[in-house]
């Protein structure tokens, strides 16, 4: 059985590593530059924190970074200024796979079989990574 102790800041375990609240508004940043939007529920299920939480770490984000928060069933929830990206944009292990067996394809000159998760996933590294249009949120 893992203990957890924590003194001053809020912590969840994520893949048995403990994540503490500085990693866990880096890691929302990061969702934000991806995705441009995402709701308050959504982020709290991924990171395994209450509602509350995530509206903490958003106010104190809110601070020093191009995000803001819109009320409303539909549409709302936390955006992040259109334009804004952070230095540097990271893949997670699946997308880095699918483009690492890409390649092997390619250097070898075969053709290319993709699992049905495979394209799914290739599929939304393109539309993560794609600049979004003007006009678009």
């Amino acid at each position: 059985m893992t203990q957890i102790v924590i003194v001053g800041i809020y912590s969840v375990e994520k893949g048995g590593e403990t994540m503490g609240a500085a990693e866990r508004r880096k890691e929302i940043m990061k969702i934000l530059c991806r995705r441009k939007f995402e709701t308050t529920a959504n982020l709290a299920s991924e990171f395994g924190v209450s509602e509350r939480t995530i509206l903490r770490d958003i106010d104190i984000l809110s601070l020093t970074e191009p995000i803001y928060t819109q009320c409303g069933r539909y549409g709302g929830g936390i955006y992040i200024s259109k334009d804004y990206s952070m230095d540097k944009m990271y893949m997670t292990d699946g997308e880095i796979a699918v483009l690492r067996k890409l390649l092997g394809f390619s250097k070898n000159k075969e053709s290319c079989n993709l699992s049905e998760d495979e394209h799914l996933t290739l599929e939304r590294t393109i539309e993560q990574y794609t600049k979004s249009k003007s006009g678009e949120k």
